[in-house]
């Protein structure tokens, strides 16, 4: 999955803080038997479901105005169709003894994730990213899914396995083992006799029972949901409290990360999930798998929230787990403004800090406490998917459903010159929409590059040609070469989108800015009302996603010619011939498959110009007081973010001794590191 709409979603998730009910005012609520209910109904719809799909297929296939590859696909699918009607239930429920004869597969041959160095216990101090206070505590549901999310839930809560954030390999977390069936889709897995939720319950399958009907049921508000995990998944099975089988809804390679990557919903603390789910569970505290929990007492409204250690928790001596998620307690500041994190930063009121712009890694950190040693400075180069950022066309709009206008206007659109001269060199030129995963990422291919004679060529050949007194070319209509850029009221930005502006002007394009509140920008580009939308995606491992940003049953509605809203189709781009390349990228059975299929499409939407790449970093930069110390090697491979896979400790020792050295004037070695170890080298095609 994608975290959406990256440029606006954190400001617009943490605007508004809703009103919490106390549990009190909950009527009590078992959904045992509804539960139950839904499993036999779910099985018996999907079975009905299967056979009128497999008659509808054989009916198309005794016809005779197939092509050849449409046959072929549909062969595939009634293949596929037919395997599924011989185990149709969604849901299944068996005992230990039915388990089949399987060669399990573990998996601790990985390197070891952070230091031997590393001391447990302290506080960590950080602060809650986009300066307002998260809408809920939730994992699911609206508006569950915003910037401090991840902080609680997709940092710590575990899966059955995962990938290692070093190598990328399948590792065991709360499964420690696993059994891929013939078919590459159905994956069998143990959960580990060790693996309990923080309230002492033990892991069981029917956790997992509990997540699917979830992920599955009316009550959450986003039919993404129902969608991704009725098409994914095949089903889920039980074989005793101890064993699971998920089955995915096609082949995969790496079917044992995506079929682990599922976290466990606690059977017993979901038992209330019903119709007033979403505001029932907004505030109330989960027990979890992971290294930390939330209490009631950690959640202050308007000024904090904290993690608070599990106490003997399961993973603790763990191979992947025994040197991380060291701090005892890691409390997370509200704090509305970004210069005063970064002015209590530098107090050492938070410990850390990631740094946003330039300016701020050079001239605003030009301070004592950085001169003195006490503050060290680091700059990482990681491999992770990058932030899609860049100028988005609605392709249903007049000029822009030209395809020469569109190649106009990446040649007249100077994200060059923004990356020397706004981030001082700090950035490189975005090529292709899906980058950071390694040769799955087209590694050749490049954005077309500002050029006023190649830009005023390709709009002449759209009948542009004659400039007015403003600079700004018409063609014989009348019309001017104008376009109105949506984008979110950032201060970085604002310097960013005048200097495009400045030299569209060049090329004889006029770009009109609408700086817009993030809320307000976030629902126009929703709702498909933008012409050009500055805004991006933060991709996710282990493989590329393009099905959600250009299928065609998410440009329009069904029927019409109105773009369809809330989508992330923010391009309204429809092709069927190109439909069938996502499909088949979505549901590749091979990395060939993936990477042919990813290739072909990033050169479908460079050759279409469906956007106007801008840039990327290939490293972070963070500031931290000397009392946080990290590994050798400072981080892993794949991660976005210095804590995200929690390796760093607070050194108390360190503590003293620099708050002592602080106010008896003693200093430091000043320290600005770099670690390129994983710095890739451009490749020029």
């Amino acid at each position: 999955m994608k975290r959406l709409f990256h440029m606006m979603a954190a400001a617009v998730m943490l605007l508004v803080v809703p009103s919490c009910k106390k549990g009190a005012e909950f009527p009590p609520y078992d959904n045992t038997a509804e539960r139950e209910a839904f499993y036999k109904r779910y099985n018996a719809e999907l079975a009905t479901t299967l056979a009128k799909h497999k008659a509808e297929l054989e009916t198309e296939l005794a016809g005779t105005t197939l092509s050849e590859q449409d046959r072929k696909d549909k062969q595939r699918d009634l293949d596929d169709t037919v395997r599924r009607l011989q185990r149709p239930a969604y849901f299944e429920v068996f005992t230990e003894a039915d388990l089949p004869q399987l060669e399990w597969t573990t998996n601790l041959n990985e390197p070891e994730l952070g230091s031997p160095e590393a001391k447990k216990g302290g506080t960590f101090h950080s602060y809650i990213p986009g300066g307002g206070f998260p809408p809920n505590i939730r994992t699911c549901g609206r508006e569950a899914n915003n910037s401090f999310r991840s902080y609680h839930f997709d940092d710590i809560e575990l899966a059955l396995t995962g990938f290692h954030p070093e190598t990328g390999a399948v590792i065991p977390i709360l499964a420690d083992k696993w059994s891929i069936a013939g078919d590459g889709q159905t994956v069998y897995f143990h959960i580990d006799d060790d693996a309990t939720w923080s309230d002492g319950k033990e892991v069981t399958s029917g956790d997992w029972m509990m997540t699917f009907y979830v992920y599955l049921s009316k009550y959450l508000t986003e039919p993404f949901y129902r969608a991704y995990y009725g098409e994914q998944y095949w089903g889920i099975s039980t074989y005793g409290k101890d064993y699971l089988c998920i089955r995915l809804g096609t082949p995969k390679p790496l079917a044992a990360g995506f079929a682990g990557f599922i976290v466990p919903f606690q059977e017993d603390y979901y038992r209330e999930f019903g119709p007033d789910f979403e505001r029932r569970y907004a505030w109330r505290p989960r027990p979890t798998t992971g290294a930390y929990k939330i209490e009631a007492e950690d959640i202050v409204k308007g000024r904090s929230i904290s993690l608070t250690r599990v106490q003997d928790w399961w993973a603790k001596d763990k191979t992947y787990f025994k040197h991380r998620f060291n701090p005892d307690r890691i409390e997370y500041l509200q704090v509305r403004d970004e210069g005063k994190v970064f002015q209590m930063f530098l107090r050492g009121d938070i410990d850390t800090y990631l740094y946003p712009d330039p300016t701020t890694w050079y001239e605003k950190s030009e301070v004592p406490n950085v001169f003195n040693g006490y503050i060290e400075k680091a700059t990482f180069y990681n491999e992770y998917p990058t932030v899609s950022r860049g100028l988005y066309f609605n392709l249903s709009r007049p000029l822009l459903d030209n395809l020469d206008i569109r190649i106009g206007l990446q040649h007249a659109t100077n994200w060059q010159k923004v990356i020397d001269l706004d981030l001082r060199g700090d950035a490189e030129r975005l090529n292709v929409i899906e980058g950071g995963y390694g040769d799955l990422s087209h590694q050749t291919l490049r954005a077309r590059p500002f050029n006023v004679a190649l830009a005023r060529e390709a709009f002449g050949r759209a009948g542009f040609t004659e400039q007015g007194p403003d600079g700004v070319l018409k063609d014989a209509q009348g019309r001017r070469l104008s376009f109105t850029i949506n984008y979110s009221r950032i201060p970085a930005l604002i310097p960013m989108m005048l200097r495009l502006k400045e030299e569209a002007i060049r090329a004889g394009v006029e770009y009109k800015l609408e700086a817009m509140d993030p809320t307000a920008a976030f629902q126009k580009t929703s709702r498909k009302e933008h012409e050009i939308a500055f805004t991006g995606w933060q991709n996710q491992l282990p493989t590329p996603d393009y099905y959600q940003g250009f299928h065609s049953k998410d440009a329009y509605e069904p029927g019409t010619k109105k773009p369809r809203p809330a989508t992330n189709n923010i391009s309204v781009f429809a092709d069927p011939e190109v439909d069938k390349i996502l499909e088949e990228n979505r549901n590749a059975r091979s990395l060939d498959v993936i990477r042919e299929t990813s290739h072909q499409l990033e050169e479908i939407f460079h050759e279409r110009a469906v956007w106007v790449p801008a840039y990327y970093r290939p490293f972070y930069r963070v500031g931290y007081w000397r009392w946080v110390r990290w590994p050798d090697n400072f981080n892993v491979r794949l991660g976005n973010e210095p804590e995200m896979n929690h390796v760093h400790w607070i050194d108390p020792g360190l503590r003293k001794e620099t708050q002592e050295a602080m106010t008896q004037g003693k200093t430091f070695p000043e320290k600005s590191l770099i670690f390129d170890q994983h710095r890739k080298k451009i490749q020029n095609p």
